[in-house]
């Protein structure tokens, strides 16, 4: 395709920006805006979304949440599906790498706090894009307790995790983030879940997480805890086993299949 140079006015502001963010990644700003044009001109295209690898979905999503474009990351994830993922393949290949980098990014200082919100929001409203079609009435008989950790900000992994569990026909009490202790225990003692799933990402919410293991451990009737999130190496995942932990996983689609081993699926009569 030839080149054409034609005049076009920038808001400075934005023309700013997009310099700094082209030179910290070491990228020509004319292939930033290329591709976020053809993300666009893809969107607008007649006949659905441009059909495309979970790979190429991923480096798109991540490229349009560090840029806080959610049309670009949205048009990503229709690619993705209209080329036949599934959903568990989009969450799991598409959008936990993509939040990964972004979360990565804030730690080393390469975008601040209202950019990494920005890209936070973006991914909640792509989760919330594929939640029609995963409205269903439960069919596995089997309730769920869902939520992060006491203190733990990060709301999009338990989230995920809420969203697949239905899919998979659970019925889910999903808490959203930071639920304390003893609360979410007062509600699995009246509840009954056959399984509470607590999800983590950072090193000092840990002192949370063992009071929340502690407590459902003692319960009777006991529920399979399930403990996830990047803060699960090797050490703590031992360290939460220790504790009571029965599934324990940093990746969603190992931490998934751990509680479908541990849950077969109910025969149909």
């Amino acid at each position: 395709m030839a080149t054409t140079t034609r005049p076009i006015a920038f808001d400075p502001a934005l023309l700013s920006a997009l310099e700094q963010r082209s030179q910290a990644a070491g990228e020509d700003l004319s292939r930033l805006v290329n591709a976020a044009v053809e993300r666009y001109l893809q969107d607008e295209r007649p006949g659905g979304p441009a059909a495309m690898g979970l790979g190429e979905a991923a480096e798109h999503v991540r490229e349009a949440l560090m840029a806080g474009d959610a049309r670009g990351a949205h048009a990503a994830v229709d690619g993705a599906l209209a080329a036949g993922a599934e959903v568990l393949d989009v969450h799991c290949e598409v959008l936990a790498p993509a939040l990964h980098a972004v979360g990565h990014a804030w730690s080393v200082d390469e975008i601040s706090v209202a950019e990494e919100h920005r890209a936070t929001e973006i991914a909640a409203r792509l989760l919330a894009t594929m939640a029609p079609n995963r409205r269903l009435p439960p069919t596995a008989g089997r309730l769920a307790i869902v939520g992060g950790s006491p203190d733990e900000q990060h709301v999009l992994g338990p989230r995920m995790v809420a969203d697949l569990l239905e899919r998979a026909g659970w019925e889910v009490l999903a808490l959203g983030a930071s639920t304390p202790a003893p609360e979410l225990l007062e509600l699995a003692r009246s509840e009954c879940p056959d399984l509470v799933a607590i999800s983590t990402s950072t090193a000092g919410r840990l002192p949370g997480v063992q009071q929340t293991i502690t407590g459902l451990d003692a319960l009777d009737p006991r529920p399979v805890i399930a403990v996830g999130g990047p803060i699960y190496s090797p050490d703590t995942a031992a360290f939460a086993r220790e504790l009571g932990a029965d599934l324990v996983s940093s990746d969603l689609r190992e931490l998934l299949d751990l509680v479908r081993r541990r849950f077969p699926p109910v025969p149909v009569a």
